[in-house]
């Protein structure tokens, strides 16, 4: 027990900006509160625990017995000169096998974070308001990470383009940015990527999203696969979006991997 204590605080100093993970298919989980610091109070354990559990039972998680998946709220202080922070994570690690090997490691698949100014009067507040918005974002994005995937029937390769009035070439794009003088949001895909038909299906097919979208860019979708397209903007990973500056037709963005669609909106928003 203290070895996996030990790996979650490794891993949570380290971890990543941004929120690339995903919740889908999380069904057990082992449960852990670990604060340490002199400044909070020993009794929050209990109430970190209580809520804990309270969000583990709501979503109807298996919390029963010892389980390599470990849903995790750290709570710690760290120092810059004479200013306490007090640092609040929720994580769940999980041992997963390495791409390349049979090789077992432990691994970060969420990570969500708050951090605020110790005041010693609003402590107890900052705390479990903290606490609330870690369990609440970690619950939303549980929920619409495991929302049934509709199937959609592909009529041909171009259907979604077609719906969403998106080009699906890249030179006519490019053409059709410089003569409206607007950037181009250049989505990229791939044939076998389950997260890019969540990404078409949960973000761009939104309304709202759609809206910010066709206000602001040229809107290009290309399969990696299928289409040509400039190869300074292939990456490994799919699905990506480049955000392409008409005038020098280079990337002065990207966004790889998934986001759901309160947080593509948000990086939508802060183009500017």
């Amino acid at each position: 027990m203290k070895r996996l204590f030990s790996i979650l605080i490794v891993l949570a100093t380290f971890g990543y900006s941004g929120n690339i993970f995903s919740l889908t298919g999380v069904k057990k989980v082992y449960p852990i509160v670990e604060i340490k610091g002199k400044n909070i109070p020993k009794e929050f354990k209990q109430l970190v625990t209580d809520e804990l559990n309270s969000t583990i039972n709501s979503l109807k998680l298996d919390s029963k017995g010892f389980n390599q998946r470990a849903l995790a709220i750290l709570i710690s202080e760290s120092y810059i000169k004479d200013i306490v922070l007090i640092n609040m994570q929720l994580i769940v690690s999980e041992e997963t096998k390495r791409l390349d090997s049979d090789t077992l490691a432990f691994a970060l698949t969420y990570q969500s974070k708050k951090e605020f100014i110790l005041s010693p009067d609003e402590l107890e507040e900052n705390l479990e308001d903290n606490l609330d918005e870690l369990l609440i974002e970690f619950k939303e994005q549980y929920i619409e990470d495991n929302k049934p995937i509709q199937k959609v029937e592909i009529k041909h390769e171009n259907s979604l383009a077609d719906e969403l009035k998106y080009e699906t070439n890249y030179y006519d794009a490019i053409e059709k940015a410089k003569k409206e003088k607007r950037n181009i949001l250049f989505v990229l895909t791939a044939n076998y990527c389950p997260w890019c038909r969540k990404f078409e299906q949960r973000v761009l097919l939104k309304k709202e999203v759609d809206e910010a979208i066709h206000k602001k860019y040229i809107p290009l979708i290309l399969n990696r696969e299928e289409k040509k397209f400039p190869k300074e903007f292939y990456k490994a990973m799919t699905p990506i979006v480049h955000f392409i500056d008409y005038k020098t037709q280079k990337s002065y963005h990207s966004v790889v991997g998934y986001n759901n669609k309160d947080e593509f909106l948000y990086l939508l928003s802060q183009d500017n």
